[in-house]
């Protein structure tokens, strides 16, 4: 079925798979927690979108988008060279005014995009950074051309209304979910080598998390 068909009614679906109506309904359930079904009041449920998953151990949307067998694209609206803010800096960890490279760019999924994103980069450990493909990974990018291959990636993921330039790029409105991740990368010598701040599609988007408890 395609994306927004509708399902048949629970009785339509309980005798064509031969299941109790108490085993599709979980069923069912199964189905609308993983986001792939979705209901609409007083009209049925129909099949949802696909979403985009990003899982913790992938370093760039551009590599999450491959692993799902996409072609990514992306459009760059700027790169140069600037001071690194307050923020930034403290992001980074360096000085105020430290030099750092900004590249904004927008990832489509064929026609659709799918996120928006402010890179800063530190340019001491990137020093030319912006004569290079910048449409490629940024992870793979520093680890080939610059050997500062990223160990680690801590994010932070909060909803938010971004800035109405921001909404644009989307293609959404204001009312529409929208995820901002910020990301710092570090390479193995414990430097923060990026500091990313993306705004994400929430309608695109299915985060999971795994968490692992030891026994005492």
């Amino acid at each position: 079925m395609k994306a927004h068909d509708r399902l048949s009614s629970e009785r339509q679906l309980a005798e064509e798979f031969q299941v109790s109506r108490m085993t599709l309904r979980r069923a069912l359930e199964v189905l609308q927690v993983k986001g792939l079904i979705y209901t609409k009041p007083s009209s049925g449920m129909y099949v949802a979108e696909a979403k985009l998953v990003r899982t913790s151990d992938v370093t760039s949307l551009s590599e999450v988008m491959r692993h799902r067998g996409a072609h990514p694209r992306s459009t760059i609206h700027l790169a140069d060279k600037v001071k690194a803010s307050v923020d930034v800096a403290q992001a980074l960890e360096v000085e105020v005014d430290h030099p750092v490279y900004r590249i904004e760019q927008t990832f489509y999924d064929n026609e659709t995009p799918l996120a928006t994103e402010t890179s800063y980069v530190n340019a001491e450990l990137a020093r030319g950074l912006l004569d290079l493909d910048l449409t490629q990974s940024l992870s793979l990018i520093l680890k080939e051309s610059f050997e500062n291959p990223i160990v680690r990636v801590r994010y932070r993921v909060r909803a938010v209304i971004p800035p109405e330039r921001f909404l644009n790029r989307l293609n959404v409105s204001a009312h529409s979910p929208v995820l901002e991740f910020c990301a710092r990368g570090e390479t193995k010598r414990d430097r923060i080598i990026f500091y990313v701040v993306s705004f994400k599609r929430g309608d695109k988007y299915d985060l999971s998390y795994e968490i692992e408890v030891e026994e005492p």
